[in-house]
């Protein structure tokens, strides 16, 4: 259902504030490039559908609906966090549709727009975000093979936004507290490898929280902690057996292939600087009908 990889084109990543704890340091915008140039590479080897929104199309598509310039959405190059895609919606459970964020900062408030005019250009239908703050599927993870919805709140996202959710998308959701601004979202905190398997950082979580994934799932991989701490580990994106994850974790890669997983490595340093790596880059979603 979700086998199709939306990435959006850096043309304007960079680190021009703070608004993580993991945000830091001067972004090499061509070393960046050369990065998700790499990443999208993994994904066109493995998966039959990657498509990329460009913010400059974007932002022309927009002006061009404004009644006015006052209208218009915000300019792309003063949004440089919209290469964390993941954040900008969430995919319904069948794939063929999205539901926009409602963004937390007000650095990232304009980014769903652009998604917005991308994904109705694409033939996607997209629903309109929650009344209250919702970020994406950063915050909400489907179970694999189920049409469960995993939602992170406590940091970003708000509880109230999955009721509303859990109505839209007709789908059970199971509401997960996430208690340290280090692990902002759900998808730094877990990952989803197959039906029975997650790989988590149990720091993330409450003591309930971690009970209900223990309850849902058979298998419980603890991501060590100073990489996922410092290198974002749980930040993975999973195609079938495979498990694409951010490079120089060799703990993490070494837990996941004795599960049974095979890894795949990518450089996504540049991005940790601004507080993401392989899943914040990437959307997983279906194909419109």
């Amino acid at each position: 259902m979700h086998d199709t990889k939306v990435l959006v084109d850096p043309a304007f990543f960079d680190r021009e504030y703070v608004i993580n704890p993991h945000m830091a340091g001067s972004v090499d915008r061509e070393r960046a490039r050369e990065q998700w140039t790499r990443l999208k590479q993994v994904y066109e080897r493995r998966v039959d559908d990657v498509r990329v929104l460009d913010p400059r199309e974007t932002a022309r598509a927009l002006d061009a609906d404004a009644p006015s310039r006052a209208d218009a959405a915000p300019d792309p190059a003063d949004r440089p966090d919209m290469a964390f895609v993941a954040n900008h919606a969430l995919a319904t459970a069948d794939g063929e549709g999205f539901v926009l964020a409602r963004m937390a900062t007000a650095e990232r408030a304009g980014e769903p727009a652009h998604f917005r005019a991308w994904a109705e250009r694409e033939g996607y239908r997209v629903l309109d975000a929650p009344r209250t703050v919702f970020e994406g599927m950063g915050d909400a993870l489907w179970h694999p093979g189920r049409r469960l919805l995993w939602g992170g709140h406590g940091v970003r996202s708000d509880r109230a936004a999955y009721d509303e959710l859990a109505a839209a998308l007709d789908a059970t959701v199971v509401p997960l507290e996430l208690t340290s601004e280090h692990y902002y979202h759900l998808d730094v905190s877990m990952a989803p490898l197959d039906e029975d398997t997650v790989l988590v950082q149990p720091d993330a979580f409450t003591d309930a929280a971690l009970a209900k994934l223990d309850a849902v799932f058979d298998t419980l991989l603890e991501a060590p902690r100073d990489e996922s701490s410092d290198d974002l580990a749980v930040n993975v994106e999973v195609i079938d057996d495979t498990v694409v994850l951010g490079a120089g974790l060799p703990d993490t890669a070494g837990l996941l292939e004795d599960a049974g997983f095979d890894v795949v490595t990518v450089d996504t340093s540049e991005f940790q600087k601004a507080g993401g790596s392989v899943c914040c880059l990437t959307l997983a979603a279906g194909t419109p009908a």
